[in-house]
């Protein structure tokens, strides 16, 4: 949404014990290529009028609540890759090459995108109700992935050898320190970011990994290993864009 100041945390790597699994730790392809996207769009912009610019900005598909309701539904989506400024990029781009990168490795390429993409939707719709003002950034896709990253943690709490209570602890004041600027500094979207939040929540819970013991039969464990969500859990992701769609077609914007 608007230029924010997301703070990642300082890990950008598993926790330790993770980084002990029976597998390598994957590549974060999808973080790159997201990064990549929203640069290229940025210098696109740039070169056709600045991103700054409003006529700019809805040429490139901004969030702008009228032209939703008469049917732009694409809308939903093309906000998410656009950004206001260089530093509003900058922010975002530090936010999902720290913490981005922890939630492909624990949630895997697939999952992954699915909760940013469809995060980064939910914090568009949940703005087009509740706010009038043009809008685009990744901020509510980076909320639904810290979303996400709570209820890991969250759900692995009982695991020997996860810090999860230090990881609680840090994705909650980093959810809070942000929720209070956006409330004292101007021009933050808030409800971007609380629809992303949501989403992000939403989607983590049907498609969150479990932390599983790797051992000999009968011996003591040796590592750990990320068991995914199982196919079924795919289905929470048709349902929420479901939601979202029929709210968005029924409910008018404020």
């Amino acid at each position: 949404m608007d230029p924010e100041r997301l703070v990642p945390p300082e890990p950008d790597r598993p926790p330790p014990a993770l980084q002990h699994r029976a597998s390598p730790i994957p590549a974060t392809t999808f973080v790159w290529v997201i990064a990549a996207i929203n640069v290229l769009v940025w210098v696109a912009m740039e070169l056709t009028g600045g991103s700054t610019n409003t006529r700019n900005l809805i040429q490139f598909g901004a969030k702008v609540n009228q032209l939703i309701a008469q049917g732009e539904y694409w809308r939903l989506i093309t906000p998410i890759f656009i950004h206001i400024g260089p530093m509003h990029l900058l922010f975002n781009t530090i936010a999902l090459l720290s913490f981005g990168r922890l939630a492909e490795i624990l949630y895997g390429h697939a999952r992954f995108v699915a909760i940013y993409l469809v995060s980064g939707m939910t914090g568009v719709a949940l703005s087009y109700f509740f706010s009038r003002s043009l809008s685009a950034g990744a901020s509510g896709a980076l909320f639904g992935l810290a979303g996400a990253l709570l209820v890991f943690f969250f759900n692995n709490r009982r695991v020997p050898g996860i810090s999860a209570q230090g990881q609680l602890g840090g994705m909650i004041m980093l959810l809070v320190i942000n929720g209070v600027y956006g409330v004292i500094a101007p021009g933050i979207d808030n409800w971007g970011h609380a629809g992303g939040l949501i989403g992000g929540l939403a989607l983590a819970v049907w498609l969150v990994p479990r932390v599983v013991p790797v051992g000999e039969p009968g011996g003591e464990p040796v590592g750990l290993r990320l068991q995914p969500s199982s196919t079924v859990s795919w289905l929470s992701v048709p349902a929420v864009l479901a939601i979202l769609f029929v709210a968005v077609r029924t409910i008018p914007p404020r």
